[in-house]
This record gives C-alpha cells, sequence and structure tokens, in this order.
C-alpha cells in the first residue's frame, strides 16, 4: 500500500489561484493523499468558497494571518496526527505535475536518509524556464541563491537527484521521521528563509536534502505578495536572513560577515534609503530592509508590526 501524503495548502491572498492550484491538486495520479487547506485570508467567506468547490479538503482555519511558518505549522500538525508518511508543503500560488508525488516518494523511498526534497521548478508564465533547480547559500555573499534560476530547461543539465543545501519553500516534500526529529517550521521567521533554516537544522540532524528534477511544479512568482517584492519582502529578508545566520553560520565566518561584509552592506543600504535621486519608491523599498535590521537587533521577531514604511 502506498504511504500516504499530506498537502498542506496555506491559503492567502487570490482566491482564483488557489483555485487553479487546488485543481492541479486533485490531478494527481497518486493514490493516497490529503489536501489540508490552512486558511490564512481571515476570510470566512473564502474557505466556504473553496470547500464547495472541492468538497473533500480538509480546512483548517486561522485565528490571525499567522504567516508562512506557523500557518503551514497548522497543517503539518494535523497531518502528522492522521498518519501521513510525508507532507507537502505546496505555494497556492503553483500548480503541479500530476505524477508529481510519485517522483517525490519514490526518491524518498529509495534514500531513506532523505528528510526534505525539492522540485524542479519553472515560471508559471515561461513554462519551460526554470526559476529553481535547487536551493544553496553563497560562501561569500551569504545570500540564497537558486541553480538554474533564469535557464531555459532544455540542455538536460539538471536532470539528476543530487544533494543540495534547501529546498524551495512554494514546493518541499518533508518525512514524518525528519519532521519529529528536527521539529517544524519556526515561528520566528514568519516568512522568507523559513524554509532554508528548516532544511538546516533538517540537515544538521542527520539526513540529507535532495532535489528531484523529475518532480515538476510552476509557480506564479511573489504572487504571495501583494506588491511584488516591494517593502514587505525586504523587510522579512533582512531582518530573518540575520536571525538564520546567528543559527547556522560558523563562529568565525559570522565574524568575518559582520566585520568586513555587513558594514558595506549597512553603508549602502543607508545611502539609498535617503538617495535623493532615488525614487520614493526606491528609498522605501531600502528603509524597510534597514527596519527590518533594526528589528532583528531590538529582538522584533515573528510578524511585521509596521503598516507603512517612511
Amino acid at each position: 500500500m502506498s504511504p500516504k501524503v499530506g498537502i498542506i495548502i496555506l491559503h492567502y491572498g487570490s482566491l482564483t489561484t488557489t483555485i487553479e492550484c487546488l485543481q492541479s491538486v486533485f490531478a494527481l495520479d497518486y493514490p493516497v493523499f490529503e489536501t489540508i487547506v490552512v486558511n490564512n485570508s481571515l476570510l470566512p467567506t473564502d474557505g466556504k468558497t473553496l470547500r464547495e468547490y472541492f468538497p473533500k479538503i480538509t480546512l483548517l482555519s486561522t485565528p490571525e494571518n499567522l504567516g508562512y511558518a506557523e500557518g503551514n505549522n497548522q497543517g503539518v500538525a494535523y497531518a502528522i496526527k492522521h498518519d501521513c508518511a510525508y507532507v507537502l508543503l505546496l505555494n497556492n500560488d503553483t500548480v503541479i505535475a500530476k505524477d508529481l508525488l510519485n517522483h517525490f516518494v519514490q526518491t524518498a523511498q529509495t534514500h531513506p536518509k532523505a528528510g526534505c526534497l525539492g522540485a524542479k521548478i519553472f515560471y508559471y508564465d515561461e513554462p519551460i524556464t526554470l526559476w529553481h533547480a535547487g536551493g544553496f547559500l553563497h560562501s561569500k555573499t551569504l545570500c540564497l541563491y537558486h541553480k538554474g534560476y533564469k535557464e531555459v530547461d532544455l540542455a538536460n543539465e539538471y536532470n539528476n537527484i543530487e544533494e543540495i543545501e534547501y529546498a524551495c519553500g512554494c514546493s518541499i516534500f518533508v518525512t514524518k521521521e525528519a519532521i519529529e526529529k528536527a521539529g517544524t517550521l519556526s515561528k520566528e521567521f514568519f516568512l522568507i528563509w523559513e524554509e532554508a533554516d528548516w532544511c538546516w537544522r533538517i540537515r544538521k540532524a542527520g539526513y540529507s536534502c535532495l532535489f528531484v528534477p523529475q518532480a515538476k511544479v510552476w509557480h506564479k512568482i511573489s504572487s504571495g505578495f501583494q506588491e511584488g517584492r516591494g517593502t514587505l519582502w525586504h523587510y522579512f529578508y533582512f531582518r530573518n536572513r540575520l536571525v538564520f545566520l546567528k543559527y547556522h553560520l560558523p563562529r568565525k565566518q559570522r565574524f568575518a560577515f559582520y566585520y568586513f561584509q555587513f558594514p558595506k552592506e549597512l553603508l549602502s543600504l543607508f545611502f539609498y534609503a535617503f538617495y535623493p535621486q532615488a525614487t520614493k519608491a526606491t528609498r522605501l523599498l531600502y528603509r524597510a530592509a534597514l527596519t527590518g535590521i533594526f528589528d532583528y537587533y531590538r529582538g522584533v521577531l515573528g510578524p511585521c508590526s509596521h503598516k507603512h514604511f517612511r
């Protein structure tokens, strides 16, 4: 009998986007899965509509916007409690191939030390252009990057299962055993860098993280942010990067970062945050990044308490 997979979709934003994602989920050819939709939109009518369209979903509602990390944790807890051997965290702004779960489960079974697995992810609007073929931390810039980014997937360069440092959170497949040993997503992050932190903790617990190229996903990039990669994205990226580095960067490398690289980054951020010839929108992006850094040092983690960046 095939092991049960819990598919967790965090609904936030566009209802039509979530519906399209669920249509691709219910076209899967894998025999045993439960679809758990966490309604993080705070609109009860969204949950009612989704249940009308898809009566087989398990619908969980949150009392407030819990963010990517804690919102997905609600679904993870439910899945583990209801006998799922694996969980798939899936962004609501994705569409998946019908054989996605088959490839994830087969790879997990043939690689028993794999704790988390990532998909080959394409741009939704450019179906053969890669967005993600495995995630890594750049050794010099200490920023996350994707292999294969913006490459057209015609050369068969990314067709092998291989170890990666992290799997993109828009489609990450994790074993129950790894979750029980490494824990769930950290709510300190709220969103952005949380999947990297999770994968690092899973790897520290003794598991590997694998890229599975046969598992394919198409992603509507940044549609989860109403403003694209705007002020909120910059706030969380720069704040949570420091949280991640605190937990996972070796002491010597962290010292070198703060002594040599970080002062240059701060100088650049300050310059563009107040550069009079830059547009107001550009200045706000850099001010949001600075606010995130300041909040990190103030110990303000979790959701963003700033409604506006000025």
